[in-house]
């Protein structure tokens, strides 16, 4: 029977959508209208009755995906669907334990912990056992735990995995939040996903009534699948055994948060009697960008194999622009902009801004503000409304104004130090009727009778360091100043030896911070350059950034964020060895090319027109060093597109820039002190950035970076095990590797 269908499918999707005899793999290319034969195929199975939609288990990654797929299979067969399951992993699990879960002694209704009530659980136990949270962070103890219940690895398996003494404090912990999970009638987020499987495990009676229940299964992002998730489809499609599958190898790029691209490549291994069907026809792009990805993924070798191909006209080249730093990169950025809205060509909102990480975003927004250019952040809070960057900026504004007592209530008790909610109270009240600023209240403390001793002391403390560093305001620049806040208050080192994803890029914030102050005294060098100037800067920047939802806007967001949509112009910026890859990723061959991977993506989303752009210098910082130009070398994902495809633009901002930096008011030579704002002069040292070489102790290494200094010439080097060392290069006795 057919059905009122809302796009004409090509003959790959056609054959996708009615393709029933058993397991079939979509390997949908980007911009493939793979959403499309998703909801053609459950309307075809519906209005055929080769199975009833109550038969029907459909899985996506969100909660939006779900509700879009099921109202458009409704307007395919201009009926409601009643009793299809449709949902995410998490949901569909969800609803499976509130029928099962009382065969693993749970209560039907149980409490589902996010991650925070998980933290926060973490927390209480780590109090109890009287573990030292300054010396194991919760933070990693919940990510260790996810971790591993991501593998399926519970306490039993970790228990054997562990050998060192935090890894002994991690499993105590582990043990005893598992038992208060129990206690507490709750799941996490990985237990929605585990415990189903541990049920069908244990009642194969249980797993047989789902099985016998769900004749027909669909799977979307297939390719993002984790193994708990993995596990549980071949479960549930084991009996009937028809299943369809939809992913693209190439675009599977969350790795890092369990993500395992084995899963789509061993599909055909698990159903051997399995039918593939490549969607390669692309509705998305020109034929010139999708050439090039073409090419660039290639290079991979863990792909099952395909060829996007479009209809569409040959279109433009890709625009790659070689740029001084991050600065005169935003300049570029602008700049094509300028150009696409002056042409009339597209609107603000056609163009979206991609980079590899978050702290990238400081320049561009600095850059598009400067413009008058709107823009959204999305998969993220602007930058200066970072939390660990309004910290910083609200110990700067108490500094500078001490009755500020909004910013003094947000950092008393940031990073922990003892003052708890009832203090602050007391605080309050106290300053409240003897009418004194909470500054004043706080520096009277000992006359507030209902705090204990302990209180006082903390509290005394706290003062004492913030009068300290208001009495250098006059003699330190804007970035010594924030420098000094940094260590003083440990804002750093809160975040220090955490191995949660997200802690590391709080500390890539601070240190763009950092970059930030730097850059704007270096500016101002023949002001002040001081802290009320800096922060009535970020003011008035973070002040104008308030923009209609519906006005027209530019977009910026990380190249993960983007998966899934598309614009008709693309910038990526970046694309450096180091940034794009990612430093951590190049020793590894597995993460080089979900690096590669993730580059194709960024690629994939243009419709039109594709930039890409790559800076000559960054500037990075080290620990509490301050912060230096890295030399970098383009990414070697630009050097696989091949020269057809791609032109080179001239920098028309680099000579200006050249002639401020060397004959300016910044010149290098006129700088004594390291703490200057000035990017190195390299030595003619022998070495090369991108260069390989060999260390007795650290192994086979990459350059990262090379400054010059007073005792020699500085390499950064990234060896083996992701260890970044600095080395002089006149004592290192290094080899060089062909």
């Amino acid at each position: 029977m057919p059905i009122r269908s809302e796009l004409i499918l090509n003959p790959q999707q056609k054959e996708a959508v009615e393709y029933f005899e058993g397991p079939l793999l979509v390997l949908a290319g980007a911009g493939s209208g793979k959403t499309g034969v998703l909801t053609h195929k459950i309307a075809h199975l519906i209005e055929n009755k080769m199975v009833s939609s109550h038969e029907i288990l459909a899985v996506t990654f969100t909660n939006k995906a779900a509700n879009e797929m099921k109202s458009r299979v409704e307007a395919l067969i201009c009926s409601e669907i009643f009793g299809m399951w449709i949902g995410t992993f998490h949901s569909i699990c969800a609803r499976i334990l509130r029928s099962e879960a009382e065969s693993i002694g749970y209560n039907r209704n149980f409490t589902i912990y996010d991650t925070e009530d998980q933290y926060r659980l973490i927390q209480k136990i780590m109090e109890y056992i009287e573990i030292d949270s300054q010396v194991l962070k919760a933070r990693t103890v919940q990510y260790n735990i996810s971790n591993n219940k991501n593998k399926l690895h519970g306490v039993k398996e970790y228990e054997k995995s562990v050998s060192d003494i935090t890894g002994k404090k991690i499993l105590e912990i582990f043990k005893e939040y598992e038992g208060s999970l129990k206690r507490n009638n709750a799941f996490d987020f990985d237990d929605l996903l585990i415990k189903p499987l541990e049920i069908f495990t244990i009642y194969p009676e249980i797993l047989n009534k789902y099985q016998k229940r769900f004749r027909y299964i669909l799977v979307d992002e297939y390719q993002d699948t984790n193994r708990a998730q993995y596990h549980l489809i071949k479960m549930l499609s084991d009996k009937h055994r028809k299943i369809c599958v939809v992913g693209d190898e190439d675009q599977s790029i969350y790795r890092w948060r369990g993500a395992d691209i084995e899963n789509i490549l061993s599909f055909e291994s698990d159903f051997p009697e399995c039918k593939v069907v490549r969607l390669e026809q692309n509705y998305r792009s020109s034929q010139t960008i999708l050439d090039a990805a073409n090419s660039l993924v290639s290079h991979n070798k863990k792909r099952l194999g395909k060829n996007l191909w479009s209809m569409k006209n040959l279109g433009e080249k890709i625009c790659i622009y070689a740029t001084t730093d991050q600065t005169n990169e935003a300049s570029y950025v602008v700049e094509i902009l300028r150009k696409l809205q002056n042409d009339f060509t597209f609107s603000w909102n056609d163009v979206v801004i991609l980079y590899r990480t978050n702290a990238q975003s400081r320049a561009l927004e600095d850059g598009l503000r400067r413009a008058a250019i709107p823009y959204n952040l999305v998969g993220g809070v602007k930058f200066y409304e970072r939390k660990e960057v309004k910290d910083i900026l609200s110990y700067l504004r108490v500094l500078v104004n001490p009755n500020d007592s909004n910013s003094l209530r947000r950092i008393i008790n940031t990073p922990s130090r003892g003052i708890g909610q009832t203090s602050l109270l007391r605080l309050e009240e106290f300053s409240l009727k003897n009418k004194k600023s909470l500054f004043d209240t706080i520096a009277d403390v000992e006359e507030i009778p209902q705090l204990t001793t302990a209180v006082k002391g903390k509290i005394k403390k706290f003062y004492e360091q913030l009068e300290k560093l208001q009495k250098r305001l006059s003699n330190y620049s804007a970035f010594q100043i924030v420098q000094e806040v940094i260590e003083s208050f440990n804002l750093r080192g809160q975040y220090l030896n955490s191995e949660v994803p997200e802690d590391q890029n709080r500390l890539e914030n601070i240190n763009e911070l950092l970059n930030s102050i730097s850059i704007f005294v270096d500016v101002n060098q023949n002001s002040l350059g001081s802290l009320e100037e800096y922060l009535q800067e970020v003011s008035l920047l973070t002040d104008i950034d308030q923009w209609d939802e519906e006005s027209q806007a530019t977009t910026l967001m990380t190249l993960h964020s983007a998966k899934g949509l598309e614009f008709p112009v693309v910038i990526i910026t970046g694309l450096e060895d180091g940034l794009l890859p990612i430093a951590r990723s190049i020793e590894s061959a597995d993460d080089l090319e979900e690096e590669r991977r993730l580059f194709y993506v960024g690629m994939t989303r243009a419709k039109e027109q594709l930039h890409l752009t790559w800076a000559k210098q960054r500037h990075r910082f080290q620990s509490y060093d301050y912060g230096v130009s890295y030399q970098n070398m383009p990414s070697r994902f630009l050097k696989e597109i091949p020269g057809e495809f791609k032109t080179e633009m001239v920098n028309k901002f680099e000579a200006e820039y050249h002639r401020r930096r060397l004959i300016g008011p910044s010149s290098h030579k006129h700088r004594k002190s390291k703490s200057d704002p000035i990017f190195p002069v390299l030595e003619e040292s022998g070495y090369s950035v991108g260069q390989l070489v060999y260390h007795d102790v650290f192994g086979k290494g990459q350059i990262l970076g090379i400054e010059s200094g007073t005792n020699g010439t500085k390499l950064t080097i990234l060896f083996t095990k992701n260890q970044i060392k600095k080395l002089i290069a006149e004592y290192a006795n290094l080899q060089t590797v062909d």
